[in-house]
């Protein structure tokens, strides 16, 4: 939980608290949902009532008793007993996977965020608010009543939190208490006594200042609601299972006095009291005003879906208990309640329990076990002796106290046998098929999916083929009730980690689930199209040692070898095929009821190392590249080749092949372009047989022109 700083110890006033005031406004409001929840519960009066006796029969006590007898064999609580650990023997494991359309760049990130996730829940829901223990009361309240109800709340600043009652404990418990002894020392018309009021704030005082508390605790908080504390106010819902789309719901809280003056900052003055009856049924109403030392106020919660407000009304006050307000922190379910249930009927508002459902049966064993134990004590051994006969008192005194082996001296009649005289014998005699319970126990495990497997007894001798059939059995039955306590965590994890993402900033998640905890700020319906969170399936059921070996010990080899296959065809870059055989692996481990990612044993990529598979792709890439560059210029340098032969021919058949070969070097770029400007025109085309009028001087003679060599210089390749 989060430590915050502690708000200071309220300081004693001068003065009497302020007479509370009400409006009318609120009083006719308060005095409408009193009226509906009225209604309600005469709806449900004699399921309720019903209630009461099942849990009677559950504790082994006789019906019509007033809880005084007790039952030869509690049946109805060994069927819970060996149902309950099949149902959930250890914790849920939440796992949270990144959705289909996540963008493949952002999978490590989402992948980090879900891991995230699931810290998240482990710690706050499943250790910090003891979901196990709170659980485990919701499946008895099922198997008892029909129904099981858990609450889930967020637990920050204790005066705007709704009522929870597995609170979690800090300074503000103190204060708050604090101050509800300061106002009742101060009333003059609360009639405490002042002596011991004093010595009640003394010691909260000094339990304040040795601050063994944390100052003021946040998080998520899990309540078992009794089953008769919870209702439906919305006629037109016909069964219990549809109440998420109910107007509102009730939730009861019984409250003392001074916790009602605490909660709610007021002494209650006009409420209706209440006591506990001796048998631990239901409340009865008192007939006197409010005692602190026995009364409890009847106070309602209502979540109303109309209009998203919480109405707190207490039965007999005026008004509202507090302003009625709104939670900022609802996931997309309005509702905090979660709802168990085991034997739904079609047309029923409640489900059926499993006491109505086996509680002749019960009845029936118990009643042959005590026929069989009253028959059995009048069937014991007699003695008895003829009055007036042979023997003497004394003789039936000896007779009556014997013991084994004893020698007895008896007088009589001598020559007469002393059978005459005395007699040892069964009045009744006792038949084991008139006693046998076979037929009723073989009903409740038709009813329950229990017998011997579940209890871990043997009965019946059975074959090796009979006990598996019965094994079969009960994990198919458990399975069942498996699946729907799963349908209840898988409602109830994405809740509360929709209340964590609303509560807990990015700063405070680091510091608890480490640097590199992903914790996106966005809204709720874009996170939750990132990733999706359930509860594996099996998760929270008995282990089956056996079984999970044999599948292990078929599964491993698969394994091994899609492990070496995946490995083996990333080495050579056809990451398509090993991620196939992943899939088929994966599918593989789905058909075997697994829950194994197969990820988690290939070979993990060290952080900033190249994958060596990516590495050979580039490089066969990078060759491929290379030879089609080399193909283009070995194109290139023969069409080049080309190129110049035909050049060189045509300068060679030119006119003037000097000036053809020098352009030709100025147009490659061997030569200066000016060298071509600085050469004479060429002369004038003469007929054939003609000779120029000016021939060319001799090399040294006056107005001879040197002719310009072309520059050699090399061909490009």
């Amino acid at each position: 939980m989060f430590e915050q700083p502690a708000p200071a110890a309220p300081e004693a006033a001068d003065q009497s608290p302020a007479e509370r005031v009400v409006s009318e406004e609120d009083k006719k409001l308060a005095a409408d949902w009193l009226k509906k929840i009225a209604a309600a519960e005469k709806r449900v009066e004699k399921t309720f009532k019903q209630f009461d006796t099942n849990r009677k029969l559950l504790a082994g006590k006789k019906p019509n008793t007033e809880g005084k007898e007790t039952v030869r064999a509690n049946l109805h609580y060994a069927n819970m007993a060996a149902m309950l650990p099949q149902i959930y023997a250890k914790d849920p494991e939440f796992s949270a996977q990144p959705g289909p359309g996540v963008n493949p760049q952002q999978i490590d990130a989402t992948k980090k965020f879900a891991s995230t996730c699931e810290f998240m829940l482990k710690k706050f829901v499943v250790k910090d608010a003891n979901l196990k223990k709170q659980a485990k009361k919701t499946i008895r309240s099922g198997f008892a009543t029909s129904v099981g109800w858990l609450k889930a709340s967020w637990q920050e600043k204790r005066g705007q939190d709704p009522l929870i009652l597995n609170q979690i404990k800090d300074t503000q418990d103190n204060i708050d208490r604090i101050q509800m002894l300061l106002d009742q020392a101060n009333d003059p018309q609360a009639g405490s006594d002042e002596v011991l009021k004093l010595a009640e704030l003394k010691q909260t005082m000094e339990g304040l200042q040795s601050q063994t508390e944390i100052a003021i605790a946040k998080g998520i908080a899990l309540d078992f609601v009794m089953s008769e504390d919870i209702l439906v106010v919305d006629p037109s819902v016909r069964a219990v299972a549809d109440y998420p789309r109910a107007a509102a719901m009730a939730h009861r809280v019984w409250m003392t006095p001074d916790q009602y003056q605490t909660t709610f900052g007021y002494a209650c003055k006009k409420g209706k009291s209440y006591s506990e009856q001796e048998d631990g049924g239901a409340m009865k109403a008192g007939n006197g005003g409010v005692d602190n030392s026995a009364t409890l106020l009847c106070v309602w919660e209502i979540w109303c879906q109309d209009d998203n407000r919480l109405y707190y009304v207490c039965d007999g006050e005026e008004g509202f208990c507090k302003p009625p307000s709104s939670v900022d922190w609802t996931g997309k379910r309005w509702y905090p309640f979660f709802l168990l249930t085991f034997n739904e009927i079609d047309g029923s508002f409640y489900p059926l329990s499993d006491i109505e459902l086996t509680d002749k049966l019960v009845s029936e064993h118990n009643q042959s076990r005590d026929d069989f134990v009253r028959d059995r004590r009048e069937a014991l051994p007699v003695l008895i002796v003829r009055k007036g006969g042979s023997l003497t008192p004394a003789d039936v005194e000896n007779i009556k106290n014997r013991k084994g082996g004893d020698t007895i001296m008896v007088e009589g009649v001598g020559g007469q046998p002393i059978t005459n005289d005395v007699w040892m014998g069964q009045m009744a005699q006792l038949k084991g098929e008139n006693y046998d319970t076979s037929g009723a126990r073989g009903d409740m495990e038709k009813i329950l999916g229990g017998g011997d497997t579940s209890t871990g007894s043997i009965t019946k001798a059975k074959t090796a083929t009979e006990a598996e059939i019965l094994s079969q059995g009960l994990r198919s039955r458990a399975g069942e009730r498996q699946d729907i306590l799963e349908d209840l965590l898988n409602e109830l994890g994405p809740y509360c980690l929709e209340i964590m993402l609303r509560k807990f900033n990015e700063a405070e998640v680091r510091a608890l689930a480490g640097e590199d905890a992903v914790w996106p700020q966005m809204g709720i319906d874009q996170i939750f199209n990132l990733i999706s969170v359930e509860v594996r399936g099996g998760s929270t059921g008995k282990p089956d040692r056996l079984q999970e070996q044999d599948r292990w010990t078929k599964l491993l080899p698969i394994i091994n070898e899609a492990v070496s296959k995946v490995a083996e065809l990333r080495e050579k870059g056809q990451d398509n095929l090993a991620q196939a055989v992943i899939e088929l692996t994966r599918e593989t481990m789905r058909r075997f009821d697994e829950r194994i990612d197969i990820e988690q044993f290939l070979p993990k990529q060290a952080e900033g190392q190249d994958d060596p598979a990516a590495m050979k792709q580039q490089l066969i890439m990078g060759k491929q590249q290379l030879d089609a560059l080399e193909a283009e210029l070995k194109d290139a340098n023969e069409k080049l080749e080309k190129g110049l032969v035909s050049a060189g021919a045509s300068i060679a058949t030119s006119a003037d092949p000097i000036r053809g070969a020098i352009a030709f070097q100025a147009v490659m770029g061997n030569i200066a372009p000016g060298v071509l400007e600085s050469l004479p025109p060429m002369p004038e085309a003469q007929e054939p047989g003609e000779h120029p009028t000016n021939e060319p001087s001799e090399p040294g003679e006056p107005g001879a022109q040197p002719v310009p060599q072309p520059q050699t210089a090399e061909m490009p390749q």
